[in-house]
């Protein structure tokens, strides 16, 4: 008897619609795939609200898209931080899953490909407010395998008289050279492999 007075619950309007929105937002990879063009991410990234809608909800946003290069930006939010209020060791890993992927994706849109092996190196820490910059390249694009690196680094106020210019290991990829100096926060390799064939033959 006490069930049959209780009300029943009615769902808001703006919570269902955001739900359906959810439900039916297509991930960054099929909108890559179905614009053809990596160039189709440009701005904000959308996720399909899967695991990577963390950094969504940090704001990244993708500033160029290249051949095999891209750059994105974000500001490190308390959702991501750890303990000691600095970028999360696994939201560095989703940064370098995700950026990785976008490097691979300008190379060909249709082969995003999946993970084999993914590794990090955190070099120091980025603090709740700090704003990142997450550079993406591919090292190498085979036939069945692509090799990627994203370097995580924070822009800081160039020493009077000095420029500071930092290079990954194999020196494919510059952080960063002009008036303002970059403190490296995490370096990452990422591997993956192709499950569809490729749309040219420019392997490099």
């Amino acid at each position: 008897a006490a069930d049959m007075l209780r009300p029943a619950r009615v769902t808001p309007l703006w919570l269902s619609l955001r739900c359906a929105t959810m439900a039916t937002r297509p991930s960054f990879i099929a909108r890559a795939r179905d614009a053809g063009d990596a160039r189709a991410l440009l701005g904000s990234f959308l996720s399909a609200r899967k695991f990577d809608a963390c950094i969504e909800d940090a704001g990244m946003e993708c500033v160029h898209v290249g051949d095999g290069v891209v750059t994105c930006t974000m500001q490190v939010s308390d959702a991501l931080a750890n303990n000691f209020g600095s970028l999360h060791g696994g939201a560095i890993s989703t940064l370098v899953d995700v950026v990785g992927t976008l490097a691979l994706l300008s190379k060909d849109p249709l082969r995003p490909g999946v993970s084999v092996e993914m590794n990090q190196s955190f070099c120091s820490s980025a603090r709740v407010g700090e704003r990142l910059r997450i550079q993406g390249s591919v090292l190498r694009y085979g036939r069945t395998l692509g090799f990627t690196e994203v370097r995580i680094l924070v822009d800081q106020p160039a020493i009077s008289g000095t420029v500071e210019t930092q290079r990954s290991v194999d020196g494919a990829l510059p952080a960063h050279s002009g008036a303002a100096s970059a403190r490296l926060v995490a370096v990452g390799r990422h591997t993956k492999a192709f499950t569809s064939k490729p749309e040219h033959t420019n392997y490099a």
